[in-house]
Parts: C-alpha cells; sequence; structure tokens
C-alpha cells in the first residue's frame, strides 16, 4: 500500500516526540545553560531511557493487545490497572536498588525511565495502525495521547524516584499507582470506542482530554515540587539564583 513505508517514522514521531520534549521540558532548569552545572548525572538519566524503552516495547504490545482484542469493559480496565502496577512496580525496582537508593538525582533517572516507557508505548499503539495513521482524525488523538501518557509517566516516574531518593517509598508508589490508575479510568472509553463504534466520538474525545488535563496537573505538580524538592537546600540555592539570573524572573 502507498505510504507504508513512513508508517514507522511517523509513528516513531508521535510517540518519542511529545515524550522527548516532557524530558526536556522537566530537566531543562537543572542543567547548563540555566545552571553552572548539571544537577543530576546525565549517564544515568539516559541510561533509565534505554531501560524504559525495552520496558516499553512490552508495555507498548500489551496495550495494542488491549485496544484489538476487548472482551468486555471489565476485563479492560482490570487490565489497564494491572499495567499501572507492573509499570510502577518496575520503576519501584529499578530505582530502589543499592547503587540509586538515597541518591538525590535519583528523581530525574526516574523521569528518564519512565519517558522511555511512554515514548515506545505511544509509538507502538500509533504503528499498529498502519497507513490509517496518516488521517488527521487518526493521528491528532494519538499525539494527544502520546502527550497525555508522556505526562503521566514522567510525572509518576518522578514521585517514585523521590521516594527512592528519600529511602520512604510505601507512600510515593501508593501514589504513583493511584495516579496511573486513575488517568487509565479516565482513558477508558478512549480505549473501548473502537469495540463500539455506535457510540458517540464525543465520548472518546471528552476521555482523552479529562485524562490530558488529569495528566498536565499531575505534571504541573511534579515539575512545581516534586523535581525542586529533591535537591539539597545548598544547590536549590544555587539554582533559583541561576534560574532567576538567567530568565530575569523566578525559577
Amino acid at each position: 500500500m502507498a505510504g507504508e513505508e513512513f508508517v514507522f517514522p511517523v509513528a516513531g514521531i508521535v510517540g518519542f516526540g511529545p515524550a522527548i520534549a516532557v524530558l526536556y521540558h522537566a530537566l531543562r532548569t537543572y542543567d547548563y545553560p540555566y545552571t553552572e552545572r548539571a544537577f543530576f548525572e546525565t549517564r544515568r538519566v539516559f541510561l533509565g531511557l534505554a531501560v524504559g524503552m525495552v520496558l516499553g516495547t512490552a508495555s507498548g504490545a500489551i496495550t495494542v493487545a488491549l485496544r484489538a482484542g476487548l472482551v468486555t469493559l471489565l476485563s479492560l480496565v482490570i487490565a489497564l490497572v494491572l499495567l499501572a502496577f507492573f509499570e510502577e512496580g518496575f520503576k519501584l525496582i529499578y530505582l530502589n536498588r543499592k547503587a540509586y537508593r538515597g541518591r538525590f538525582d535519583t528523581t530525574f533517572v526516574g523521569v528518564g525511565l519512565s519517558i522511555g516507557i511512554a515514548a515506545i508505548a505511544s509509538a507502538g499503539s500509533s504503528y499498529v495502525n498502519g497507513p490509517a495513521l496518516y488521517a488527521p482524525g487518526v493521528l491528532v488523538p494519538l499525539l494527544v495521547f502520546s502527550a497525555s501518557l508522556a505526562f503521566v509517566h514522567g510525572s509518576t516516574g518522578a514521585i517514585v524516584g523521590s521516594g527512592c531518593a528519600k529511602s520512604d517509598v510505601v507512600v510515593p508508589f501508593a501514589q504513583a499507582v493511584l495516579a496511573r490508575v486513575l488517568h487509565a479510568a479516565m482513558l477508558v472509553p478512549f480505549f473501548a470506542w473502537g469495540a463500539f463504534p455506535s457510540v458517540s466520538p464525543a465520548v472518546p474525545v471528552f476521555s482523552l482530554a479529562a485524562a490530558t488535563m488529569f495528566a498536565v496537573l499531575l505534571y504541573r505538580y511534579v515539575y512545581r515540587t516534586v523535581l525542586p524538592n529533591t535537591l539539597p537546600p545548598d544547590m536549590r540555592r544555587e539554582r533559583r539564583r541561576r534560574v532567576r539570573r538567567t530568565r530575569g524572573g523566578t525559577a
């Protein structure tokens, strides 16, 4: 079919474009030129990104299977909840290892790890559409879905990473899982729409919009509270001074 050879790169753009944009936005004020030095170990962040991409391959396959093989709404909900537990549990295991536990920059590694998961999962969901991906009615919702997934994954990764950095994982892990479950619950009509074509298109549109708004608000909290507060006090003050000088305003 004409245009089939471009499905893979377009799906990659849909998956990685929003994800990398979120990663850049989350970390940009913790590295040069906003600060005189990086406040995190770049190698660890990009290693986490690569590991997340491996896990995202499995998550993407599960997501695609969910959309293609829906049997009942209950089975969809259960599967999405289990997927959230699986992904957040993996983040906890990876970030709570001895080499990462107790390090403040584990929070930033959590963002990188989670963005890798989101990017591949979104790219997989896009690729399975084949040449239909070029249609605006398919491409635009998938771009929004990709951004929503990047925001929520990046946020929960930071929350879990912050818990591991402070050696207090129970509450942050519970918060991350709850956020993912709520986000997944809002997306149920969006996922289920293909199995119920008689339902008004307004239902999945509202579903995707609500999930995206929730993800943006969660990310706003993480960006303004979790990420800055993970820094030691002296580095926090240094960052504030530097960002204020760079922006000519406040951090």
